[in-house]
């Protein structure tokens, strides 16, 4: 938090800005999406102590897991497309469903999605070789496709003959026969192709931010505190998809936001002026000077867009975005513009990492 060290990170480019995610000044928190809530929840399970305490970012980032929990909608997400064709369903097929936005918060509503011919699920979901503790798609195995009627198994696959990496899985969509009423063992994450609709969404650049330092406490640990700099404290995704239903989410949610701030913000200034009007002390007028003036545009930004990609983590929506339809009139559908441009920050994940915090 040393405004001193903070520069340094900055000038040395270790950091982004004074508002990387990876730092914890409050517009740093703020870019990230955590959202005001949860410091404020945070701060108060502290409790009060007059003695100097080190709290470690794990306890922090398990608040805020928490908070999110309960206050944000899921979508589907894959971060890695890998591209399933499923072989026994014709060209022109599609099958909209909808989908809880949280099952156990009914008030987030609903999103339809479509279900097709080519579905995309992530990378990491399938491999080549099987075994009895992997329970997720493998050649000749069946997995079930979150909310979609039906599994599906895979029947074969096709490679880059350069790389041998896996580009592209055929597959069966189980709709008929025992293994169409057969509970499967695993259900996994996809989103379909279908441009009619507008799925998927595709993410220009997804970053997964881990921490900064490779300890708790880096001055403790090294003279110089930029020697425990961890290497590996940011991935960068492209192309990752999302369900079509980020569109209307987004734009609800960055419009209740404005709402809301204009509301603060007018009750600020009236809460002021009665407060002026009361006190017997003459109060300078700052109505022809330059004294700055919070506005209920500084309180919204882009990251107040928060969901969970479902069983991948929770993201908001970066700063450097570029979401045009957000500011066109209600009855315009939202949806991607020519100059669009969109970035996901994550906020945590959806447990404590582990193998990266170490």
């Amino acid at each position: 938090m040393s405004k001193r060290k903070i520069l340094k990170l900055v000038k040395e480019k270790h950091v982004l800005d004074w508002d990387d995610p990876r730092l914890y000044t409050l517009i740093a928190l703020r870019r990230r999406g955590v959202p005001p809530g949860a410091i404020i929840s945070f701060v108060s399970g502290l409790g009060i102590s007059t003695a100097a305490s080190n709290i470690q970012t794990v306890r922090f980032e398990q608040t805020v897991r928490q908070y999110l929990e309960g206050t944000v909608p899921r979508l589907l997400m894959v971060l890695k497309p890998l591209k399933v064709t499923l072989e026994n369903l014709p060209e022109d097929y599609v099958l909209f469903l909808e989908k809880p936005l949280h099952p156990k918060v009914p008030e987030l509503g609903t999103s339809k999605v479509p279900f097709t011919r080519t579905i995309y699920i992530d990378a990491d979901d399938f491999r080549l070789e099987d075994s009895p503790d992997y329970f997720r798609l493998a050649p000749g195995k069946t997995v079930g496709l979150f909310q979609a009627p039906h599994p599906i198994t895979c029947t074969s696959y096709k490679t880059d003959p350069s790389t041998g990496e896996v580009t592209e899985l055929i597959c069966r969509f189980e709709n008929e026969g025992p293994a169409s009423t057969k509970k499967p063992k695993a259900y996994i994450q996809w989103v379909a192709e279908h441009a009619p609709s507008g799925s998927p969404v595709r993410i220009d650049e997804t970053r997964v931010f881990y921490q900064l330092f490779k300890s708790d406490n880096p001055a403790a640990v090294e003279p110089d505190f930029l020697a425990d700099i961890n290497p590996h404290s940011l991935d960068t995704y492209k192309g990752t998809m999302v369900e079509v239903g980020f569109w209307s989410l987004a734009k609800r949610m960055y419009g209740d936001a404005k709402k809301e701030s204009k509301a603060r913000t007018e009750k600020a200034l009236k809460a002021n002026a009665e407060a002026s009007a009361a006190s017997p002390v003459d109060v300078p007028s700052h109505e022809d000077d330059d004294t700055p003036r919070a506005t209920s545009e500084q309180l919204v930004g882009l990251e107040c867009i928060r969901f969970q990609g479902l069983r991948v983590a929770y993201f908001a929506v970066d700063k450097e975005s570029i979401l045009a339809s957000l500011n066109e009139a209600d009855s315009v559908e939202p949806g991607r513009r020519g100059s669009d441009k969109l970035i996901l920050n994550r906020i945590v994940s959806l447990k404590e990492d582990s193998g990266k915090t170490a």
